[in-house]
């Protein structure tokens, strides 16, 4: 009777191994967080307090979003202004929180986590 015991717990742990994920394949981007760095802000049109602003997505599609908008991919606006753009990617995601920032004189937007961001900030004003 105990061999039965070891066979059956045998079976139980070789079926929870094979429900696994293949390791040999990349892990399911649940968040899209991949795509991040591909969307762009191109600024924003309005007034102080309604901004409508204006997002290049993944595919080059542009897109026109509001604060508390949700985005395709899980997001949400968080905050917008002439100069930004936050969202917050959703729950258990990396980053959670991501900017896009439109810089006067540039010819592109900067696109970064708002942790670095903040980084940069706080370098910039050490100088």
């Amino acid at each position: 009777m105990p061999g039965k015991g070891w066979c059956l717990l045998g079976l139980m742990a070789f079926f929870s191994l094979a429900s696994e994920r293949d390791p040999f394949q990349p892990p399911e981007d649940r968040c899209q967080t991949a795509q991040l760095t591909r969307w762009h802000y191109g600024g924003a049109v309005g007034h102080a307090s309604r901004w409508i602003g204006i997002l290049r997505d993944n595919n080059g599609k542009w897109l026109r979003v509001k604060e508390n908008q949700s985005l395709s991919p899980g997001w949400r606006v968080q905050r917008l202004t002439t100069e930004k753009i936050e969202i917050i990617t959703g729950p258990g995601c990396e980053p959670a929180h991501w900017i896009w920032q439109r810089r006067k004189g540039d010819a592109h937007a900067l696109d970064k986590p708002a942790i670095a961001v903040a980084a940069d900030t706080e370098s910039r004003s050490t100088r």
